[in-house]
């Protein structure tokens, strides 16, 4: 890919910061990120699969995130800064042909342009002890082939469950209320 993908990672920046504060889900954001954005296909799938492996990922790439940050509760993090950090872990654990420098200064000037002015460090420190846990670690330019990324998980629909009547009425309730039978 010769262009630039800076403009991809805002273009997923905003889907993510889409997901955090209106809740909505992975598929709808990059939906709403192609539709609105004037990139490229090429770049449009790019963003597009940064959002699309945070939303598979999301509990693992917090938990290590998190971990990383000490003294503050990462819920408190500012929300910018957040989105950021979970779309360079995405690119540091399962974008396997980026080099993780370029994952790293792009998520800083990133953080320098929607952040504040001490964002660029912060992103810096966390993405950098985040690299030394990821598939990245040991990076060699040098190589023709880059590190092994894990699989994605697959995911199955769950096995339907046999229920009585009366568990199903017993479900059926919602809070002191009760639905109402539609017969």
């Amino acid at each position: 890919m010769a262009r630039s993908r800076r403009k991809a990672r805002e273009a997923a920046l905003r889907a993510l910061y889409q997901m955090e504060i209106a809740r909505t889900i992975a598929k709808e954001a990059g939906e709403d990120m192609k539709l609105h954005s004037d990139l490229p296909d090429d770049l449009k799938q790019f963003a597009d699969g940064l959002v699309h492996h945070y939303a598979i990922h999301k509990a693992l790439i917090d938990e290590k995130i998190s971990s990383l940050i000490k003294d503050w509760d990462y819920k408190r993090v500012a929300v910018v800064d957040r989105c950021i950090l979970r779309m360079a872990a995405v690119e540091l654990h399962y974008e396997p042909g980026i080099p993780p420098a370029v994952t790293i200064n792009e998520a800083i000037e990133i953080a320098k342009k929607y952040s504040t002015a001490d964002s660029g460090k912060f992103v810096n420190g966390v993405l950098g002890n985040l690299l030394k846990d990821s598939p990245k670690a040991n990076w060699d330019p040098s190589m023709e082939t880059h590190p092994e990324i894990p699989d994605e998980p697959e995911i199955s629909e769950p096995e339907p469950v046999e229920i009585t009547e009366e568990e199903a009425k017993d479900i059926m309730k919602v809070g002191l209320w009760k639905v109402r039978d539609e017969e």
